[in-house]
């Protein structure tokens, strides 16, 4: 069965913690990895560029992207604007999320 993608504009968080290793520019893609072993969140989900961490899914997000990527689902990132003050210093993306229908279509449900 092809994949489907379900896309949700959304921020990568943290960046006052990363703005020394990273500088988004805008449409610039990046990919997401389940953070195990975050001390803060269990369900933290890590914005990832090829070199490390350079912020986090928001926790409005997080925990239903976790399961997401738990359960074989794909979620990349794209930077669509300049970083902002919102929870800390917030950049704003579109995050796609790739699955087979029926998760997509669930997905859809639980984000709406």
């Amino acid at each position: 069965m092809a994949a489907r993608v379900f896309q949700k504009e959304s921020v990568i968080t943290g960046h006052h913690v990363y703005k020394t290793v990273w500088t988004p520019v805008i449409g610039e893609e990046l990919h997401t990895e389940v953070e195990d072993d975050n001390e803060h969140d269990k369900y933290a989900v890590a914005v990832m560029k090829s070199n490390g961490i350079v912020g986090h899914m928001p926790r409005s997000l997080s925990r239903i992207s976790w399961y997401f990527l738990k359960n074989g689902g794909k979620i990349q990132g794209k930077v669509t604007g300049k970083r902002r003050k919102g929870n800390g210093l917030e950049v704003p993306c579109i995050y796609y999320y790739e699955g087979s229908p029926r998760t997509i279509c669930k997905l859809r449900r639980l984000l709406s």
